[in-house]
């Protein structure tokens, strides 16, 4: 006869649940575009491919559920949800990286060839991330002091760059 206790079967531990990949190594810098499909799921049939630096996507706006803020969002660039676009905040999708990186191409395609250089913005260097606003991305960075990148070149997903800082390079304003 069993022991009092010993006969009671337990039900098998639950699997965890798969672990979502997390924001990139600190090392890996991950294109705007790349960053949507990771963290929001989006796929390739989101962006707009018409145009010599695709992936494109739509800036947009969002309403919060107390339907009392409006705030800037990135929207898929072709409807996908029948009469609607997928729509990820942007002040939510950004928290998840320190910095950001803009190439020139970016403001080419948006504001006319000759505007990529640096008299118009610090290419080629890694920004921090202070605010998101509809006039634009507040940034900081060591050379340049604060910054303001307007959303129209973000629109341009492969030209943007995301990553996360080592924390040695974390950047104090």
């Amino acid at each position: 006869m069993a022991s009092v206790g010993t006969d009671i079967a337990l039900p098998a531990a639950p699997e965890p649940p798969p672990v979502l990949p997390g924001p990139p190594v600190p090392s890996e810098p991950v294109t705007l575009a790349d960053s949507l499909m990771v963290e929001a799921g989006w796929s390739p049939v989101n962006f707009g491919e018409a145009g010599p630096n695709p992936p494109y996507l739509r800036i947009g706006g969002k309403l919060r559920v107390t339907l009392a803020d409006y705030e800037p969002c990135f929207s898929s660039f072709h409807r996908d949800r029948v009469l609607f676009r997928s729509k990820v905040s942007m002040l939510e999708h950004l928290q998840k990286y320190d910095q950001i990186m803009v190439d020139p191409i970016a403001f080419e395609e948006c504001y006319g060839p000759g505007e990529g250089t640096e008299a118009t913005f610090p290419f080629g260097s890694w920004l921090s991330i202070r605010k998101v606003t509809f006039e634009g991305l507040e940034l900081w960075g060591r050379r340049c002091g604060r910054v303001t990148l307007p959303l129209e070149p973000l629109a341009v997903a492969s030209a943007v760059w995301l990553r996360n800082a080592p924390p040695s390079l974390t950047l104090q304003a």
